[in-house]
């Protein structure tokens, strides 16, 4: 019985010898391969460090806009028709249920709090967009989802009369 276990011992040992070490210390290639452009993934870059460093952050998409916004992005966010979103950076700012900081405001105190968070949010991607009032469109959410204003052309608007 001892001689069948060690019989069997050595043969287990010796099949395993032939076994590749399957991913020992190699990098497959086609994890080194570019498929996102590099705007995509600096936005995406830009996102996760807003999130990082700002603990009690919005809600915020970055998206690069070549060609105008996917379909399923326009279903779900009203867009004024008046806007022009191609060859920008389209931002989204939705507020955060906890936080809450669009809920209290309206009129003139909504559109300079929508301009201090805009702010903040390009900080982050001043590489990108270089210039605020011509390479970025921003629309703003309450926690609900109800679109509450907008950044277009240098310009905030509150949403009140405006189409989708």
């Amino acid at each position: 019985m001892k001689g069948k276990k060690l019989l069997a011992a050595f043969l287990l040992g010796a099949v395993l010898c032939f076994v590749p070490a399957l991913g020992y210390g190699e990098i497959p290639e086609w994890t080194r391969e570019n498929k996102v452009s590099y705007i995509d993934y600096d936005l995406l870059r830009a996102m996760v460090k807003y999130a990082m460093r700002n603990p009690n952050h919005l809600i915020v998409d970055l998206y690069d806009v070549p060609y105008g916004l996917p379909r399923s992005k326009i279903t779900e966010f009203p867009i004024p028709k008046d806007i022009d979103y191609r060859n920008k950076i389209f931002v989204l700012v939705e507020d955060r249920k906890h936080r809450a900081i669009f809920s209290d405001k309206s009129g003139i105190a909504l559109l300079d709090q929508f301009k201090r968070e805009l702010e903040v949010i390009y900080s982050y991607i001043e590489g990108v967009a270089t210039n605020m009032n011509s390479d970025v469109v921003a629309v703003f959410y309450s926690r609900e989802g109800i679109p509450l204003g907008y950044f277009y052309q240098g310009e905030y608007h509150l949403w009140e009369n405006n189409e989708r």
